[in-house]
C-alpha cells in the first residue's frame, strides 16, 4: 500500500527527465520487438542502437540536470536535452563496430552527468559530494531492484513451467530486456534528488552509510593505496639504479592505481580534516604521489609505442598520464586547493574528445599502425612506390610473410579491430588477386591475408573455396654417404605441406614415393618396420628452443632420427625472422642411410 501511495511522487520525479524516459521506452520497445521476431536487426545494428541510445540517455540526463539547476524554461530544458541526446547518439552511431570507442564515450558522458548540476559559482563542493553520493545510491538500488524484480519473475515462470508444463516462449528474454533497458533506468531516475544544493557534513552520530565509508577509508582503502605507492616508488628507484626501462605491464598497474586512488580521493573529501592521520596525509599528498608513477607510465608507454606503434589502449594510457600531469599543474597553480568538480569534468572532456575525430584514439592508432606496416615492408624491401613488390604478385606470397612474421600479423589484426583493413587497398593494388578489389567484408579480407578474426594463422582463405592444389614438388635422389634425400616439404602445427605456395596442409604427405606423417610433435617417414621418426618439440616449443643452442635467422637446424644413431637426419631451414617472433612453418629435408622408405 505504501508503494502505491508513493507512486504519484515517483511519476512526478520522472517527469523532470522526459527525454531520457522517452529514449529508454523507445529502446525497450525496439528490443522487445526484436526478441519477439516482429522486426529483425543485425547484431551490428542492434549493438549500435544500444550504444547510441545509452549515450543519448546519459547526455540528455546531464543536460536536464544543467537546465534544472538554472531554472530554465521548459522549452529550453527540452531543447538542450534533445540537442545533447542527438549529438551523443550521432557520435556513438558513427563509431560503427568500434565498441571500445563507444565505451570510452559512454564513460565520458557518465562523468559529465556527475558535475553538470553544479557547474556554477554558487555551488559548493559539499553539495556536489552529497549529490553524487545520492546518485551512487540510486544506481545501486536500481541494480538491486532489477535483480529482485526480474529474478523473481523469471523464478516464477520457471516454477510454472516445472509444475504445470506452462510454455513461456521468450518470456525470460522479454523480462530481462525490459528490466535492464526500462525498469532499472527509470527506477534510478526516480531516486535522483530534487534539491541539488544540500551540503554534506559529518555528523556526531553518523548513520550506517557514513560509518561504513569512514571505516573502509581509514582502515583499508587509504592504507593499501599508500603502501602500493611506496612499492611503485621503490620500483622507480630500482630502475634509476640499474638503468633499465620499466616493463610494459607497468602502464596498466599505474592506470589502475591512479584510477582507484583518484576515486578514493573524491570519496574521502569530507574526512580531509576529520579522518585519521593516513587519510589526512593522503588528501594533502595524493596527486603529488602520482608524479613518479606518471613518469614510469610515460616511459613504459613511450617504449611500447616506439617498438609497436599506437593502439587505442596505449592512447588511453598516454591520455591518463597527461591528465595526471594536468592535475598536478592545477594543484600547483591553486596551492593545493582542489575543486572536486575539476576531476570528473576534465576527464569527461578528455574521454569524449578522444572518442571521435582525426585526433581520436581510433584515427591516431590507424595512422600509426599503417606507418608501422610500411616500415616493416620497407625493411624487407617489399614496397615500391607505396605498393607491394611480390614475386609472384599474388596474395599467397604475402600470406607466407604473415605466417612467418608475427609483427605483420599483429599489425593486420590491429587494423582489423580498428575497422581499417580497407586502408590497405592502395598497397595491394599491385597484387593480381587482391582481397580488397571486390570490397569483401573485413573478416573475409583478413582471412584472405592468412589470419582469423582472433589473429590466429590459417592455411587458406575462407572467402572462396580453395583451388585444387598442385602436385607436391620434391626430389628423392642418391647423395653419396647418405643414400636418399627427401624434400623439400614444409612443416606447420596443423600438418605437412608439399609445395611452397597453394598446397593444403594435411597430416599425411607423399614425397618422391616416400610417405610422411605428422602426429603431435613427431614426423614419421615411411611405414611399418622401415619407419623413422623425428621429435620436433625443440622446434615448436619456444622454451625448448631457448634451451637449445641459439639458432639465428637463415640457419639450418638438424635433428637425428629417434631410431638408431646416425641412421637419418632432418634438416630444418629457419626463415629470416627474429626468434622472439618464431616462424609458423619450416622448410624441411630428410637425409637417410637406409633403403628407400617407400610405401609398403
Amino acid at each position: 500500500m505504501r508503494t502505491v501511495l508513493n507512486l504519484p511522487e515517483q511519476v512526478r520525479s520522472l517527469s523532470r527527465f522526459p527525454i531520457p524516459v522517452a529514449i529508454a521506452t523507445s529502446l525497450a520497445v525496439l528490443l522487445n520487438l526484436q526478441v519477439a521476431h516482429i522486426i529483425r536487426m543485425s547484431d551490428t545494428l542492434e549493438s549500435q542502437m544500444i550504444f547510441a541510445c545509452s549515450a543519448a540517455f546519459l547526455a540528455s540526463f546531464a543536460a536536464h540536470l544543467w537546465a534544472l539547476n538554472r531554472n530554465l524554461a521548459t522549452v529550453w530544458n527540452l531543447g538542450t536535452a534533445l540537442a545533447a541526446a542527438g549529438a551523443a547518439a550521432a557520435i556513438q552511431y558513427l563509431h560503427g563496430d568500434l565498441y571500445g570507442q563507444s565505451l570510452i564515450a559512454l564513460f565520458g558522458v557518465a562523468l559529465a552527468a556527475m558535475c553538470t548540476a553544479h557547474l556554477r559559482r554558487a555551488a559548493t563542493i559539499e553539495s556536489f559530494w552529497r549529490f553524487n553520493l545520492q546518485l551512487g545510491i540510486a544506481l545501486g538500488m536500481a541494480l538491486v531492484a532489477l535483480l529482485i524484480v526480474c529474478g523473481g519473475l523469471s523464478l516464477l515462470l520457471a516454477s510454472l513451467t516445472f509444475l504445470f508444463d506452462f510454455t513461456v516462449g521468450n518470456s525470460h528474454a522479454h523480462i530481462w530486456t525490459t528490466g535492464a533497458v526500462l525498469f532499472a533506468p527509470l527506477f534510478a531516475l526516480s531516486m535522483v534528488p530534487v534539491e541539488f544544493d544540500q551540503p554534506f557534513a559529518l555528523s556526531r552520530n553518523p548513520d550506517l552509510i557514513e560509518k561504513s565509508v569512514s571505516t573502509v577509508l581509514n582502515f583499508a582503502l587509504v592504507p593499501l593505496i599508500l603502501v602500493y605507492s611506496v612499492v611503485l616508488h621503490v620500483y622507480a628507484f630500482k630502475i634509476a639504479i640499474v638503468r633499465s626501462m620499466p616493463k610494459g605491464e607497468i602502464g596498466w598497474l599505474v592506470l589502475a592505481f591512479g584510477a582507484i586512488g583518484t576515486a578514493s580521493y573524491m570519496v574521502a573529501y569530507p574526512w580531509r580534516d576529520a579522518g585519521y592521520r593516513p587519510v589526512r596525509w593522503f588528501m594533502r599528498s595524493w596527486f603529488w604521489l602520482m608524479i613518479l608513477p606518471t613518469v614510469l607510465l610515460m616511459l613504459a608507454v613511450w617504449q611500447r609505442i616506439g617498438e609497436y606503434g599506437v593502439t587505442p589502449e596505449r592512447y588511453c594510457l598516454v591520455l591518463f598520464a597527461l591528465w595526471l600531469a594536468a592535475m598536478v599543474a592545477y594543484l600547483g597553480s591553486t596551492r593545493g586547493r582542489m575543486d572536486l568538480r575539476v576531476i570528473p569534468a576534465s576527464l569527461a572532456i578528455g574521454l569524449v574528445l578522444s572518442s571521435f575525430g582525426p585526433w581520436g584514439s581510433a584515427a591516431t592508432s590507424v595512422r600509426s599502425q599503417l606507418a608501422q606496416l610500411q616500415r616493416v615492408l620497407d625493411k624487407a624491401k617489399l614496397l615500391s612506390d607505396g605498393r607491394l613488390k611480390l614475386d609472384p604478385p599474388r596474395v599467397a606470397t604475402f600470406k607466407y610473410l604473415v605466417w612467418s612474421n608475427g609483427r605483420v600479423a599483429s599489425i593486420l589484426k590491429s587494423l582489423y579491430d580498428l575497422g581499417a583493413l580497407e586502408r590497405l587497398a592502395p598497397i595491394f593494388s599491385s597484387v593480381t588477386d587482391s582481397p580488397f578489389a571486390k570490397h569483401q567484408p573485413p573478416a573475409l579480407q583478413l582471412a584472405a591475408l592468412g589470419l582469423t578474426k582472433w589473429g590466429e594463422a590459417i592455411e587458406s582463405p575462407v572467402s572462396v573455396p580453395p583451388p585444387a592444389p598442385p602436385e607436391p614438388i620434391g626430389i628423392s635422389v642418391d647423395t653419396g654417404a647418405y643414400n636418399r634425400l627427401i624434400g623439400p616439404f614444409w612443416i606447420t602445427r596443423s600438418g605437412l605441406i608439399g609445395c611452397d605456395f597453394g598446397c593444403r596442409s594435411s597430416a599425411n604427405l607423399e614425397i618422391g614415393g616416400t610417405s610422411l606423417a605428422l602426429s603431435g610433435d613427431l614426423v614419421t617417414a615411411g611405414r611399418n618396420n622401415d619407419a623413422l621418426s623425428f621429435d620436433l618439440a625443440t622446434v615448436f616449443d619456444r622454451k625448448s628452443q631457448e634451451r637449445e643452442p641459439k639458432a639465428q635467422a637463415a640457419q639450418t637446424l638438424t635433428l637425428n632420427a629417434r631410431e638408431g644413431r646416425n641412421r637419418a637426419l632432418m634438416m630444418i631451414v629457419l626463415p629470416p625472422t627474429p626468434m622472439d617472433n618464431p616462424p609458423l612453418r619450416f622448410e624441411s629435408w630428410i637425409l637417410l642411410k637406409s633403403a628407400p622408405l617407400a610405401n609398403k
